[in-house]
């Protein structure tokens, strides 16, 4: 079986990787790698994600490739992944690693408290490619019985870091079909959470979340915060 999974990781990296890659960077383990835009290993200590998720029920929203979800998975959690995309992608992962996680396809926007309730619920970088940010915030609310790792685009002007403001970025992508649509400030983060029904949030944490060499060289600020019910 060990070497049957070998060989299938290592054919589902280079399918992928003769394909253009991931939107995440995939560690398969036995050093097979599926290249993507984005390691998050490198920034994923920004985010507090407990070490332990044993018994938990998590939430990851927007998941794309999956790495938020996989690493929940790995930590414990009982974990569900939603985006608007097939299962295709995720499911040859998920096989690859081993891992357990239910993918639905589903928009965040179509996400009520029929759906489930969440010990934990992610949603990492797709605020800012939402139209209605404060919708798709209560949206997470509603389907969050615990904590809420939430983490966007950042604006990070010092003229108003003491006051709640979101920009209108309004750009499309050059590299497919989706937009930037907003980037918000810490203040504006915490106050769209706390107005949609979390008790308390937590200090902000900056970073920059860069491509990877020899992508498209994109390098976006970004402010990542938790939220308490």
């Amino acid at each position: 079986m060990i070497n049957d999974i070998h060989a299938y990781r290592r054919a589902l990296a280079d399918a992928f990787n003769n394909a253009g890659g991931c939107y995440h960077q995939i560690d398969l383990g036995d050093g097979i790698i599926i290249n993507g835009e984005y390691d998050m290993q490198k920034v994923l200590k920004y985010y507090n994600l407990p070490h332990d998720l044993t018994g938990l029920s998590v939430l990851d929203i927007g998941t794309s490739t999956g790495f938020f979800a996989f690493e929940a998975a790995r930590r414990g959690g009982q974990v569900t992944a939603i985006d608007i995309w097939s299962s295709e992608t995720f499911d040859y992962i998920k096989y690859a690693l081993e891992l357990q996680a239910e993918y639905v396809q589903k928009n965040i926007y179509d996400l009520d408290a029929s759906f489930g309730q969440f010990d934990l619920v992610i949603c990492g970088s797709l605020l800012l490619h939402l139209r209605d940010i404060f919708g798709a915030i209560q949206k997470i609310r509603e389907v969050c019985n615990g904590t809420a790792i939430v983490s966007t685009a950042a604006y990070n002007d010092p003229c108003c870091a003491q006051v709640a403001c979101c920009e209108f970025y309004g750009a499309r992508a050059n590299d497919g079909n989706y937009w930037t649509y907003w980037r918000v400030n810490a203040a504006g983060l915490a106050k769209m959470l706390l107005a949609s029904g979390f008790s308390s949030v937590s200090a902000p944490i900056h970073f920059t979340l860069q491509s990877e060499p020899s992508r498209k060289n994109y390098a976006v600020p970004h402010v990542v915060t938790s939220a308490r019910v």
